[in-house]
């Protein structure tokens, strides 16, 4: 028993050797990856999003804020008026004016026609003012034709006469048309206050009334070269010819 005891020993230290050899050896893993789930775990996944919930009741009417009031905007229209009010108190009387001169309404007739009459004689007055510049008059009825002397074009003639108060000469029946045939003879021709320069063709008086009398020398008015005015020929003829080109003889009535 003596000399089996060491070897007895001997057999039990291999045998806790092997023992002690093979659980390193067929649990290798297990030592390896020993640790805590969290921190050898594999990394989490997000699942899909969950349905909303339901809307929950409506809360109470909170306070009212305390925002600063801002900037007044422009006037509206204005409305329409409103209704008469009553009438005011009357107010303190003033005092006495002086005492004006009472006229009659006889005396107040009187000055009336008589500013009216001093009205009328200035106006003549100044007409023959005007005419003083012009000379070779002839009167047919209640119209008088004076001739200017001077030659010039249809506008410049129309801007005369307007100065002396009158307007060019336009015969409206054969004895106007005689009687100022005779003040064109010095000249030849004369302008007479007759155009179609708005409408071609249709002519009319400066007043813009059509024209109720003419004396058209054969083939006239033909409108050669856009002639809109008219000319009066020392025969009473008439042709139509270029308002600014022409000079003619100014005569105004």
């Amino acid at each position: 028993m003596t000399l089996l005891q060491p070897f007895s020993a001997l057999v039990l230290w291999i045998s806790l050797m092997m023992v002690m050899s093979s659980v390193n050896t067929d649990k290798p893993e297990e030592n390896r990856y020993s640790c805590p789930v969290i921190q050898c775990s594999a990394p989490a996944v997000n699942g899909l999003p969950g349905r909303d919930g339901r809307d929950g009741p409506k809360g109470e009417k909170g306070d009212p804020g305390e925002g600063l009031r801002g900037l007044q905007g422009f006037p509206g229209k204005a409305g329409p008026p409103g209704m008469k009010g009553d009438v005011g108190p009357r107010g303190e009387k003033g005092q006495k004016g002086e005492r004006g001169i009472v006229a009659s309404d006889g005396l107040q007739r009187q000055v009336t026609a008589l500013e009216t009459k001093l009205k009328v004689l200035e106006d003549e007055l100044n007409r023959y003012k005007n005419a003083l510049i012009l000379k070779n008059i002839r009167s047919i009825g209640k119209k008088m034709f004076v001739s200017t002397g001077n030659q010039d074009t249809f506008e410049n003639g129309k801007s005369l006469c307007a100065r002396a108060g009158s307007t060019l000469a336009s015969p409206r029946n054969d004895a106007e048309n005689t009687a100022l045939k005779d003040l064109v003879r010095p000249a030849r021709q004369a302008h007479i206050g007759i155009s179609d320069a708005q409408t071609e063709g249709r002519f009319v008086y400066l007043s813009g009334g059509a024209v109720t009398y003419s004396n058209w020398n054969t083939g006239e008015p033909n409108n050669q070269k856009n002639e809109d005015c008219v000319v009066i020929y020392e025969s009473g003829k008439w042709n139509d010819v270029d308002c600014s080109k022409t000079q003619a003889l100014i005569i105004c009535e």
